[in-house]
């Protein structure tokens, strides 16, 4: 595979969306990278370098925007950026050496723990806080909850931009640009199939998942956001290796995976919601608080019981894939 252009990692979000084909000259917003980056001839070690450079490219093009804090979907970006980087080590588990790996890892997750306050905040403030003010714009107690909300925001946003221009960022971005250059001690001395490996990976998150939603109706909110990671990681896995997996094979899985994926992440939300909540009532100042609370704490147990109920049939819907997936395996072996 052809090293990553160093300029790609440094211009504007524009500039990376305009090459993806996603933005006309002149416009400018947040980066959606293009994840379609692995062919069929790829090892992967190709493979991974090829993901992990959609990955660096997808951070990179999001984080002036992430730190201008003009929109909070710029964040949203880099954290997604994150996660399918994490994933991208566990997908193509046999790249890159577990020494190489686990620091790296955790270099990760303290990043995405440091961006993962200001993101909730955000989607309390849109998807809770200003409904509620919609419909009671007077109130004076879910005035008192935004204020503080805005303060506690704004902190975890300081949060958040103090990692980003850190030189702890900084060296993470060195060491996986070096790995998606093949500087960080991949051996490709075993090349391999990655059509074949990647259907067997696909299984293999499935039957994870799969596991893990079993009693699905019975789960508690840790047991959900546990299925939840296994979903979403396996939709990544579905986004990475789309083009070297039979599309009719694919499709069927990928649209049962997405579905779950937006519930439960929806779930999870209104389980973060209940605990902001509880954080913005203790900074509140002013009258009719605890009304406000009450208030806001009815409408995400009214959206929860909503999207547990969605799961439900969208759980049956998984499960159907995977007969048609095991089936169209079984057929590729024959």
């Amino acid at each position: 595979m052809d090293a990553l252009d160093e300029r790609l990692i440094r211009v504007s979000g524009a500039g990376i969306r305009r090459e993806h084909g996603e933005l006309r000259a002149g416009e400018t917003g947040p980066v959606k990278a293009n994840y379609r980056v692995v062919e069929k001839w790829m090892t992967p070690v190709e493979a991974f370098r090829a993901v992990c450079a959609a990955c660096v490219q997808h951070i990179e093009g999001n984080r002036l925007g992430a730190l201008a804090a003009d929109d909070p979907e710029y964040l949203h970006q880099v954290r997604v950026a994150l996660r399918r980087l994490r994933t991208a080590f566990e997908v193509f588990a046999d790249a890159v050496p577990e020494p190489v790996v686990a620091p790296l890892v955790e270099e990760l997750r303290w990043l995405s723990r440091a961006l993962g306050r200001a993101r909730d905040w955000d989607v309390f403030i849109a998807d809770v806080l200003r409904p509620a003010l919609a419909q009671h714009p007077r109130h004076p107690g879910l005035r008192a909850f935004r204020t503080a909300s805005e303060d506690l925001g704004a902190e975890a946003r300081s949060t958040a931009h103090r990692a980003l221009e850190s030189r702890r960022y900084y060296a993470l971005m060195r060491a996986l640009r070096a790995l998606s250059y093949g500087d960080a001690g991949q051996d490709e001395a075993r090349p391999a199939a990655i059509q074949r490996q990647a259907a067997a990976v696909v299984s293999a998150m499935y039957a994870r998942a799969a596991r893990r939603g079993r009693k699905l109706m019975r789960l508690d909110s840790k047991q959900l956001h546990r299925l939840r990671n296994a979903i979403r990681r396996l939709r990544y896995a579905l986004l990475f290796l789309a083009s070297v997996l039979p599309e009719a094979r694919l499709r069927p899985l990928a649209q049962a995976v997405e579905a779950l994926q937006e519930t439960l992440g929806g779930i999870n939300d209104c389980a973060v919601a209940g605990e902001l909540i509880e954080g913005a009532r203790a900074e509140a100042r002013g009258p009719q608080r605890r009304k406000a609370r009450k208030l806001l704490r009815k409408r995400v147990e009214a959206a929860r019981a909503v999207r547990r109920e969605a799961l439900r049939p969208q759980w049956k819907g998984f499960r159907a894939a995977d007969k048609a997936w095991l089936a169209r395996t079984d057929d590729d072996r024959a």
